[in-house]
């Protein structure tokens, strides 16, 4: 089974090194220690044209939790057209309610702006209780995979859970499992949940030791 890996990377540099370990698509953020926000254009732009592999950058404002203000919906709303006017490939977005459910007039309205792009419910995801009722209403929204850890502990802790939802979504939305996945410990992984796709900062190796 080929198995797509995407790496999560906190800089231009680093999407260089990931693609050139044979990531198969970047996730591009900036502030990974806060959970990765939106890079800046500058960055996104550069990555694109740089890069033979699809480019899906975080549309988050800030770091901590995933409840958003109408200014910070305004912001992730621009950042998507900016990624649509240069032809980005994808984008990776979430937004939660206070009691932890998926923000449906949020979704809509980035969906909305993400038209013909494709499209990644990002680990928000972990922190909703209900995970298959999440995973129906995300289908329904129009997202093309959630990124999951399968719950709140690594991806590794998690692998009946991922091996449930991997079962559970079939062919309506693929599930990316990330959360402390590397190129060491992946396969296995794969092999017990089934998931043809895997994210991590260590998917192709340790970055910081390619110079």
């Amino acid at each position: 089974m080929t198995v797509l890996k995407e790496a999560c990377v906190g800089s231009f540099l680093d999407a260089k090194k990931a693609s050139y370990l044979g990531a198969n698509r970047i996730e591009l953020c900036d502030n990974l220690m806060e959970g990765g926000t939106t890079p800046s254009l500058g960055t996104i732009k550069l990555t694109k044209a740089s890069l033979n592999i699809p480019v899906f950058p975080i549309i988050r404002p800030r770091g901590g939790n995933f409840i958003y203000s109408k200014e910070e919906i305004k912001i992730m709303e621009n950042d998507i057209e900016l990624c649509q006017s240069i032809g980005v490939n994808g984008v990776v977005i979430g937004a939660l309610t206070p009691e932890n459910n998926i923000d449906e007039d949020i979704i809509k309205r980035l969906v909305k702006k993400a038209k013909g792009m494709s499209i990644t419910f990002h680990m928000a995801f972990d922190s909703i209780e209900n995970k298959k009722n999440a995973l129906d209403r995300l289908v329904d929204l129009g997202i093309n995979r959630i990124l999951t850890k399968g719950g709140l502990k690594s991806a590794i802790h998690n692998l009946d859970t991922l091996k449930e939802l991997n079962q559970y979504a079939g062919d309506r939305i693929t599930i990316l499992a990330g959360g402390g996945i590397t190129n060491n410990n992946y396969i296995d992984l794969v092999n017990k949940t089934g998931v043809k796709e895997v994210h991590g900062t260590k998917i192709v190796g340790d970055l910081k030791k390619i110079s």
